[in-house]
């Protein structure tokens, strides 16, 4: 979003809502605010990158390193030793059922901050896909009125991915690809495979994007599962649907301004086939290179992207 901000105010005040904002806890119209302002303001967005990625980082950390022994033992003995003050007259059984209720809330905060984690990784991957369609697809139009020949649109893909446009074509009924190409995300090294098409009176992408360590969270955070197992997750930001998936290797996400049962109805029938495709992806680049030197050879190719 190369886009300039002239209002240094609006800047800081929404920086200073970035926490409460990946914690989920504004306001529906700050969130909004924050949102509208996020779309067009690049360093902004920048900084909610950068912060995403030091809390996962603090949370790799501390999930990777346990107390010491030490330091239990310690708690341990100051505990014993603080024991006939703090106790006079009560029984071990009351002691007991004391230790057993804070070990249940120490318990029952860890699930919070579990909960609260998911439900920020399965927010934040849903409104990557989100940026993603609006940026390449909406914003800057990245896509002709008139479809290009699929021999283009495999070149533009690459042996690797040509092989998913056939499955794209194929699982979305009554669409049409107007455009394929491996997209840069600015400011950064990461790039995303973005089928564009039309139908049904809007414009649709299908994003994959390299995972890079990162899962979606399982159980309570599952909208919809697919007949073959394939876990989806929605939402709605900015008025944009967005049926997210994950693969072996990828982030995928079908989001355009369809109604959010309706993406999550496409997306049950593209995503298994996707899944299928890219798990074979070594069958499929062979495929694609030999259909990529065919046209090479014909002279069909059109210029890349």
């Amino acid at each position: 979003m190369n886009v300039l901000n002239f209002d240094s105010r609006q800047c800081g005040r929404v920086r200073r809502q970035l926490d409460a904002y990946l914690s989920n806890e504004l306001l529906v119209e700050t969130t909004s605010e924050v949102l509208k302002h996020l779309e067009s303001c690049e360093a902004c967005s920048n900084e909610l990158e950068s912060r995403v990625r030091l809390r996962e980082a603090l949370q790799r950390a501390v999930g990777r390193h346990l107390p010491p022994e030490r330091l239990r033992e310690a708690i341990h003995q100051r505990l014993r030793s603080a024991q006939p003050r703090f106790l006079g007259g009560f029984h071990t059984a009351t002691w007991a059922l004391a230790l057993a209720s804070m070990a249940l809330v120490v318990v029952a905060g860890q699930q919070w901050l579990r909960v609260q984690r998911a439900r920020q990784l399965v927010a934040s991957a849903l409104k990557r896909g989100v940026a993603d369609h609006l940026h390449c697809a909406i914003q800057a139009h990245n896509y002709p009125e008139v479809a290009s020949p699929p021999v283009q649109l495999r070149k533009k893909l690459g042996p690797q991915y040509a092989g998913l446009l056939a499955v794209v074509q194929e699982k979305l009924s009554g669409f049409q690809v107007l455009e394929a190409h491996i997209c840069s995300v600015p400011d950064s090294k990461r790039k995303y495979v973005h089928f564009i098409v039309r139908g049904q009176g809007t414009i649709l992408s299908v994003i994959l994007t390299r995972r890079e360590g990162e899962s979606f969270p399982v159980g309570r955070f599952v909208e919809a599962a697919a007949s073959s197992g394939v876990d989806l997750y929605k939402a709605k930001p900015e008025g944009t649907s967005v049926a997210g998936f994950e693969t072996n290797d990828y982030f995928g996400f079908v989001a355009s301004d369809l109604g959010q049962d309706e993406m999550v109805h496409l997306a049950a029938s593209l995503v298994p086939a996707l899944r299928n495709a890219l798990s074979g992806r070594v069958g499929t680049e062979k495929a694609a290179a030999r259909a990529f030197l065919i046209a090479s050879v014909c002279g069909g190719l059109g210029p890349s992207y």
